[in-house]
């Protein structure tokens, strides 16, 4: 196995004006106030348009050309610092777009936990926004944690993403109804007689395009003005700063990004013990970026430390 981190690049910052372009407003007055007295003729007011336009052109075209070197420098870092191919990703930024990519295929993927976010604003949606404390008591749950989580609600379950909590929230789900729900993130959702354990991340049943993954995840948090979505996306944050997203505050700083992991069966050829998958929102308070990673022959735990390592080396942490 390739290693998957080497020494990072910084690009995160985007380039500033450069020196000596004026700003369009100066422009503008300084040609208004030596043509004060010719402004009233029809003419001088093309002449004037002419000469703004002209004006704002350098800048115009720094900021149409800003992203795309953006997208062009993260590739090549990315490429440069994770050349391992048991990594693949997405980098998009908040509109969606693509900035970065290289996943071996654009075939439906399960992520497993990845999948937990959705379950509960179906679950929420169909329950007026109102969700159980449950018991975990570990493997006698079929959590992941031996020991359990005891008593948690929606918020803390996402954090820890505890199993036993969701397949609780698949129990109390209709099918059909949440088929509606995952339609509005651009989500297929898995089929109507998929099994709890599908709902909740612990089948392959439920898959989706990568792309349709992290761009479900961008509509999620977009919306987390609404009650169900920002109890997810504070599971999220705490996730990244104490849960099984830590390494990436670990990675950026306290408080720094929203974060979800997933563990999910080997899907490569040979098979390995898992995948692990990791979404990242960077910065949390207004995400620019998101990073959807996936791991081969690790936990979902595991590739957050890939995942934070790499926005690292886009410049990410650092202000």
């Amino acid at each position: 196995m390739e290693p998957l981190i080497t020494e990072p690049r910084r690009i995160l910052s985007h380039p500033s004006r450069k020196a000596g372009v004026p700003s369009d407003r100066s422009s503008s007055l300084g040609w208004k106030n030596k043509n004060a007295a010719r402004v009233g003729h029809p003419a001088s007011w093309a002449v004037l348009a002419g000469l703004l336009l002209i004006a704002a052109l350098p800048a115009l075209a720094q900021h149409a050309t800003e992203p795309q070197l953006f997208s062009q420098s993260a590739q090549a870092v990315l490429e440069r610092d994770f050349p391992s191919p048991d990594l693949s990703y997405l980098l998009l930024d908040a509109s969606g777009k693509v900035l970065a990519e290289r996943w071996p295929t654009q075939q439906a993927v399960s992520p497993g936990s990845l999948v937990k976010p959705f379950l509960a604003l179906a679950y929420g949606e169909q329950h007026g926004g109102r969700f159980p404390t449950v018991r975990c008591r570990g493997t006698e749950s079929r959590c992941w944690l031996p020991r359990g989580h005891g008593n948690l609600g929606l918020e803390e379950a996402i954090t820890q993403s505890c199993n036993a909590y969701f397949l609780e929230l698949a129990a109390g789900l209709d099918r059909q109804r949440a088929a509606q729900t995952l339609a509005r993130y651009g989500l297929a959702g898995p089929a109507a007689d998929a099994s709890a354990d599908n709902l909740a991340g612990l089948g392959d049943a439920w898959k989706e395009t990568p792309l349709a993954w992290a761009r479900a995840y961008l509509q999620l948090v977009n919306e987390q003005q609404s009650p169900v979505q920002s109890r997810i996306v504070k599971g999220m944050l705490d996730s990244a700063k104490r849960g099984t997203a830590r390494s990436v505050d670990a990675a950026l700083g306290r408080n720094a990004a929203l974060a979800k992991t997933g563990t999910a069966a080997c899907s490569h050829t040979p098979h390995g013990a898992a995948d692990g998958f990791t979404v990242v929102l960077y910065p949390a308070a207004r995400p620019r970026l998101l990073l959807l990673v996936r791991v081969h022959g690790v936990t979902g735990a595991e590739s957050t430390r890939v995942a934070g390592a790499m926005l690292r080396a886009l410049g990410a942490g650092e202000r």
